[in-house]
């Protein structure tokens, strides 16, 4: 039964990925149906667009972006009692990619969702910093040149998973890494086709998260 413990921990995070803090967030803020505002999207780019983004906008971001470290933090900063769950670097990652699919797959809303970005660079944050560092930094000059958020965040995760490859060495959890980045990739399909088709100006074109 030594897999119980690390399979519960999983499920935990995929729930609480899973909570659709942008649609509470807007509806504190009046706003009853976000999925049917702007881009339609439960991100923080789309609360910003339609709420404002202080406080609404940011307080969803902060929010999505720490939803993978409940359950992450505790084992990587050594919060748990010694011996208590096994640790390695493939469950951390692990416990991170659960909660990214949570967020996009939502079981609340018929397994559909955000895209995933901020709870992606969340983890990235705790458990490779230059890299998330790196690829924050991508986004930001990326979004300021560009205006397109889509194309922030995927040039900022891809730019993180490749400083990654560049300054750590390779180990089998590197592979939940790149599968966050490419779950991430396939939820902003429909931007990449805007961007394609119409350089940008796709509905959803701007709603990175």
């Amino acid at each position: 039964m030594e897999w119980a413990v690390p399979l519960g921990l999983l499920v935990l995070s995929f729930l609480l990925g899973s909570i659709p803090f942008g649609l509470m967030v807007a509806k504190i803020y009046g706003v009853d149906n976000l999925r049917a505002k702007g881009s339609g999207n439960i991100g923080a780019t789309n609360v910003a667009r339609v709420v404002g983004f202080w406080p609404a906008g940011f307080l969803t971001f902060l929010l999505d972006a720490i939803k993978g470290l409940v359950v992450l933090a505790p084992l990587k900063f050594g919060w748990v009692p010694e011996g208590a769950i096994p640790q390695s670097n493939t469950l951390l990652w692990g416990i991170g990619l659960a909660a990214m699919v949570g967020h996009c797959f939502s079981p609340w809303l018929r397994f559909n969702g955000g895209k995933g970005v901020a709870t992606t660079f969340g983890v990235i944050g705790v458990l490779a910093p230059w890299s998330g560092l790196v690829g924050g930094a991508v986004f930001g000059l990326t979004y300021l040149a560009t205006r397109v958020g889509a194309a922030g965040s995927l040039l900022g995760l891809l730019a993180a998973i490749a400083v990654h490859r560049i300054f750590y060495p390779f180990e089998p959890a590197m592979l939940l890494f790149g599968a966050m980045v490419f779950v991430a990739i396939y939820r902003h399909e429909s931007n990449l086709d805007g961007l394609l088709a119409k350089g940008g100006d796709a509905p959803d074109a701007k709603s990175p998260a």
